[in-house]
């Protein structure tokens, strides 16, 4: 039912965006709820590309982040580099080669020690 909901509002026109009331956690399990929406979201019936706007330019705009969100000049180039097409398979998502933060490469193996992570 909500995904049928999702859809309906997603083709009135209105603005959807991909959040969460997980929080702050160094528990791996709330990074990956954020891939599993984006399946819900494109199994509701919305195309791959607008699941990603949805989670990217929706989502800053909603927070007013104008720094965020897209990439243009005067942006933050926060942004990641994945191994497959997300517009193939929109679980692609998950295959992230890497992962740039104000235009900088950050060191995801010197992350995964520093919270512990296996994945």
């Amino acid at each position: 039912m909500m995904q049928r909901t999702l859809l309906k509002l997603h083709k009135a026109g209105i603005r959807i965006v991909l959040g969460t009331d997980g929080g702050a956690s160094r528990d791996h399990f709330y990074a990956h709820t954020g891939h599993r929406e984006l399946q819900l979201m494109n199994q509701a019936g919305m195309s791959p590309a607008d699941v990603i706007v949805a989670a990217t330019r929706n989502s800053a705009e909603f927070l007013r982040l104008t720094k965020q969100g897209t990439i243009a000049a005067g942006k933050n180039a926060d942004f990641i580099v994945l191994d497959a097409n997300p517009l193939d398979n929109i679980a692609n998502t998950q295959k992230i080669a890497r992962v740039y933060l104000k235009g900088k490469e950050i060191d995801r193996a010197r992350l995964k020690t520093a919270f512990g992570s296996k994945q």
